[in-house]
């Protein structure tokens, strides 16, 4: 197999596992403030407001750490992929907050957290691509982007059936959640070591 099939293989690897995990904290990020189906104002409110912090929050974050994608590739992913395991954890335990005056600002927190993962996971795949394609960086790029898109969406399908046949989200923190979070590292590094290799 060549070295980009096998970092593209790992890489839909991730996004299959992130998928699912995804997928599972969305559940628990929505029973957390979906009080009354009447609520659909508060409900907009803190899911769009969450967003908008993350989004001002990665922003902050890119302008100030950018150069590091260069300089410190592996680093930088890596601590991208904690943040984002570390976010899907925060969005999973929402469940647990009763005050909703706290649900935006813990929210908006974890989403801050998700936007940080996905500009230091893009800005290191960019590097990535980079040094596996050399003249077909367009080509390999929508290749990865379209094997990440499918993993992606048969994680979801995952995600949607653990949410739907396993209810507890005791289970699903306990032992789903660490289960897909050594997935991610570990396809993560397998993908790093491909590009190294090269």
């Amino acid at each position: 197999m060549s070295i980009s099939k096998q970092y593209i293989k790992w890489m839909a690897i991730n996004s299959f596992s992130t998928s699912i995990s995804s997928v599972i904290a969305m559940n628990s990020m929505l029973s957390s403030i979906m009080i009354k189906p009447s609520y659909t104002d508060i409900v907009t409110t803190t899911y769009v407001g969450k967003d908008i912090i993350g989004q001002l929050g990665g922003l902050f974050y890119s302008l100030y750490t950018g150069k590091k994608a260069d300089k410190q590739p592996e680093k930088y992913i890596t601590n991208g992929i904690a943040m984002q395991q570390y976010s899907l954890y925060l969005e999973n335990f929402s469940v647990l907050i009763k005050n909703s005056d706290l649900i935006l600002p813990y929210l908006g927190f974890s989403t801050i957290l998700q936007n940080i993962s996905f500009i230091s996971i893009g800005a290191v795949n960019a590097n990535n691509l980079q040094k596996l394609g050399k003249e077909n960086i367009g080509e390999l790029y929508c290749k990865v982007a379209s094997i990440n898109t499918l993993a992606s969406s048969i994680g979801m399908i995952v995600g949607i059936s653990i949410v739907n046949f396993i209810p507890s989200y005791t289970v699903r923190s306990v032992f789903i959640l660490p289960l897909l979070t050594s997935i991610n590292f570990y396809t993560i590094n397998k993908a790093l070591k491909v590009v190294n290799s090269k």
